[in-house]
């Protein structure tokens, strides 16, 4: 068979990936919170050598010793990045933005977890009938305080948050008091591990951890002061236009350029045939 087929060929789908990668970066390039994500590639060739101590000898090929036919490149990781997106105000004194590192935790009442930096909430009656309110976001779950719980709230109209995420109630005399919740942000020790759960959101694929490894392994729960929350504000996109337009065009000409590699090779192996007949 021919070699240049199988390289072209696998090249193809990985430049494809990167396309819907970087397409679908760019459509969310106004989404509150998004982090971008970055394709990689790995090359088959390199990673065939490293496994030949694993794989062993295989019987009856013709290509290096426990190397397969068609090397070439293949997708790799799609990495988070969790660099800040831009600031933007909006007055709303039930938006946050983090400043630094970390994830909001989002409860539901069917017992999921997940982190979002997403920090646009509003005011939920609770749902036990206590008289409280929980603060909700628009996929219906709940923001978490540093034991896991959902935050809830007294007289939302007396209420302040600091910078540290503690919640402060002012009474009637002007004092100023703090509740015993805050809320709290987590930091992820591998990001590689969140996958979209949708709606802005990400869940940790145990598919991927290690085994005996639990999800409390990866998640910790921020200290006071490691970021700052800021409110009023939210957190934009990451994601910078003018960096995935370019990706998108030097992809498409690199698919464009593979697709027509895989054109000649099936030519020459229609000659090749020919021949031989």
């Amino acid at each position: 068979m021919n070699t240049s087929l199988y390289i072209s060929s696998g090249a193809l789908q990985a430049f494809q990936q990167k396309l819907d990668t970087a397409a679908n970066n760019v459509a969310n390039v106004d989404t509150t919170g998004y982090k971008r994500r970055d394709q990689s590639f790995s090359e088959i060739l390199a990673n065939q050598i490293y496994n030949q101590g694993r794989t062993g000898a295989e019987v009856g090929r013709l290509t290096p010793k426990g190397i397969r036919v068609g090397y070439g490149a293949r997708p790799g990781m799609t990495q988070l990045d969790n660099s800040q997106g831009v600031a933007r105000q909006t007055g709303n004194p039930l938006d946050f933005m983090i400043q630094g590192k970390g994830f909001f935790q989002i409860g539901y009442p069917n017992g999921d977890i997940r982190y979002t930096r997403d920090g646009s909430f509003h005011l939920s009656p609770n749902p036990n009938g206590s008289g409280t309110y929980l603060l909700a976001n628009a996929n219906g779950g709940y923001l978490l305080d540093q034991d896991g719980a959902p935050i809830e709230l007294d007289s939302p109209s007396k209420v302040s948050f600091g910078g540290n995420g503690q919640i402060i109630y002012t009474d009637d005399l002007g004092k100023q008091i703090t509740a015993p919740q805050r809320i709290a942000l987590v930091d992820i020790q591998n990001p590689s591990i969140l996958k979209n759960a949708g709606g802005n959101e990400f869940m940790i694929d145990t598919a991927v951890l290690p085994n005996g490894q639990a999800v409390g392994n990866y998640v910790r729960t921020m200290p006071e002061g490691e970021s700052v929350i800021s409110t009023g504000y939210l957190e934009g996109s990451n994601v910078d236009l003018s960096k995935e337009m370019t990706d998108i065009m030097t992809t498409q000409r690199s698919y464009q350029m593979n697709a027509r590699a895989v054109s000649y090779a099936d030519q020459m192996t229609g000659i090749a045939n020919n021949i031989l007949k």
